[in-house]
C-alpha cells in the first residue's frame, strides 16, 4: 500500500532523489525568507519511507490562499527515492492519498486551490480531479555529449557573437554570497525593465551559502556588466537567472555567459543544462532556442476548491497590464523595497 504520511514540523524526508527545491537549503527560504507555512510528507511503501512530497501553504490578502508545490520552482514537490518505481495500481493509490492530504489541508487553511508543478508522475492519463496546464516550457541540452557537438548545434550567430566577447569580456565564478550583492543592481535593473518583480538579495545569498549556487559575473573593462547566477543539484545545471546591463548588449555578455557554463557542465559529467522556465513566442524564448536545446513542456496541475476560481496567476493576464507599466517606471529603489514583498505574496 502507497500512501502519503505527514511529518512533524521541522523533519524533512529522504533526500535521496529529490529535487533541489525539496532540499534543506530551500525548505529554510520557504521559512524564514518567505515566512510560508511548508508542510512535508513522506512516501511509504508499507512501513518503507521510498520517498517525499512536500507543499507550501502560501497565504496572501492579494492572491488568496494557495497550496503550492513549489514557490519559485517548477521542480516537482513529489519524488521517488533513485531506484524506486511505481506500478500503475501504485501510482494511482499514491495520487489518492495525496488528493485526501491537500484537501484535508486546504479544509484548514481556507485555500482556493492547490497547484502541482511538474507532477509529471501522477498524471499518465487525464483525472477529472486536477485542471492541467502547460504555460512554461523549459529548454534542455544533453551535456552527456561533448561540447564540440553541441556547439555544432548553435544558430549561426552564437559563434559569431562568441567571437566578439572573446575579445572583451571575462567571466568569474564564484560561490560567496558577499558577492552577490555587487550584481544585484544589474537583476534589479532587468526585472524593472521586465515590469516584475524581483527576489529578495537573501534569496540568492543563501542559496550560495548552501553550497547549491553559482554566481558568475562577466565584466567588462573591469565592470560587472552581466551575471548568471545557476543551481547545480542531481547532475544537472539549472542556469536560473541571466541578467545584463543594455549598455554592455553589444558585447554580448550573457552569451558568453552561457557558453563559459555549458562547456564546464560538459567536461564535469554533468547530466543536462536546462535553460530554465521560458514561454513559448518570447523574446527570452528566442534567445535560449539558439542554443540547440530540446524543449520539454512544464506542466502544472490544480485542484480548485471554489467555483469560478482563475487558476493561473501570469503576469501576461490583462489585470496585471497596470502593475507591470507601475513596475517599469519605479525607482529602483522602491522597486527593492516593495518587489520582494509581491513575489512572496505570488509564490512565483
Amino acid at each position: 500500500m502507497i500512501k502519503l504520511s505527514q511529518l512533524p514540523p521541522g523533519k524533512m524526508p529522504p533526500g535521496a532523489g529529490a529535487p533541489y527545491s525539496c532540499s534543506p537549503a530551500w525548505a529554510e527560504l520557504y521559512k524564514q525568507v518567505y515566512r510560508y507555512d511548508l508542510r512535508q510528507y513522506q512516501v511509504l511503501r508499507g512501513q518503507e519511507a521510498i520517498g517525499g512530497f512536500a507543499c507550501a501553504v502560501v497565504r496572501s490578502p492579494l492572491f488568496g490562499t494557495r497550496l503550492i508545490s513549489l514557490p519559485f520552482s517548477d521542480e516537482p514537490g513529489l519524488w521517488l527515492a533513485p531506484g524506486v518505481s511505481l506500478n500503475p495500481a501504485e501510482i494511482s493509490g499514491l495520487k489518492d492519498s495525496l488528493v485526501k492530504e491537500l484537501d484535508a489541508a486546504a479544509a484548514e487553511t481556507g485555500a482556493e486551490y492547490a497547484e502541482l508543478r511538474g507532477a509529471d508522475l501522477l498524471f499518465p492519463g487525464e483525472d477529472a480531479r486536477f485542471v492541467p496546464a502547460a504555460p512554461y516550457l523549459r529548454l534542455v541540452l544533453d551535456t552527456t555529449r561533448p561540447y564540440e557537438e553541441l556547439r555544432a548545434d548553435f544558430n549561426i550567430n552564437i559563434p559569431k557573437n562568441l567571437r566578439k566577447a572573446d575579445k572583451f569580456v571575462t567571466v568569474k565564478e564564484s560561490r560567496n554570497p558577499a558577492d552577490f550583492a555587487g550584481v544585484y543592481g544589474i537583476y534589479l535593473r532587468q526585472m524593472r525593465s521586465f515590469g516584475s518583480p524581483p527576489l529578495p538579495a537573501a534569496h540568492f545569498e543563501r542559496l550560495l551559502a548552501s553550497g547549491a549556487g553559482r554566481l558568475y559575473t562577466a565584466s567588462v573593462g573591469g565592470r560587472a556588466a552581466a551575471f548568471l547566477f545557476a543551481l547545480v543539484w542531481g547532475g544537472i545545471f539549472y542556469a536560473d537567472v541571466n541578467a545584463g546591463l543594455p549598455e554592455f548588449e553589444t558585447f554580448f555578455p550573457k552569451v558568453k555567459l552561457f557558453d563559459e557554463t555549458i562547456k564546464p557542465a560538459c567536461a564535469g559529467g554533468l547530466r543536462r543544462y536546462d535553460f530554465m522556465r521560458t514561454r513559448a513566442g518570447s523574446g527570452v524564448y528566442e534567445h535560449k532556442k539558439k542554443w540547440g536545446g530540446r524543449e520539454i513542456p512544464i506542466k502544472y496541475f490544480y485542484r480548485p476548491y471554489k467555483p469560478g476560481l482563475r487558476l493561473e496567476l501570469d503576469p501576461e493576464q490583462a489585470r496585471f497590464a497596470l502593475p507591470k507599466l507601475l513596475l517599469r517606471h519605479a525607482p529602483i529603489a522602491l522597486l527593492k523595497a516593495i518587489g520582494p514583498a509581491i513575489r512572496r505574496h505570488a509564490g512565483k
